[in-house]
């Protein structure tokens, strides 16, 4: 064999091995990249479910808001005409 072709063979065994090397690199990259992913789904899915919790939670609040802001509506009502039939 000529030195060319020695060089030849030689650069594509080299550029083989170096290929194959970075091939495996971008699976584990692909891998841990899956992963994180994941990860953030779940993340992303537990926020989602307390941001339902805490708007469940508000609407609850406000309704008994209003309903005390109606008790207190009755109560005033009511001392009213109490009031009123003592005069």
């Amino acid at each position: 064999m000529d030195l060319p072709q020695i060089l030849l063979l030689t650069a594509i065994f080299v550029i083989s091995i170096i290929l194959t090397i970075i091939g495996v690199q971008i699976i584990f990259l692909l891998r841990d990249a899956r992963e994180t992913l994941k990860k953030a789904d779940n993340l992303l899915s537990d926020i989602g479910y307390l941001s339902n919790n805490l708007l469940r939670t508000s609407s609850g609040l406000s309704h008994l808001a209003s309903g005390l802001q109606s008790g207190m509506q009755v109560v005033e009502l009511v001392s009213k005409l109490l009031s009123s039939k003592k005069k």
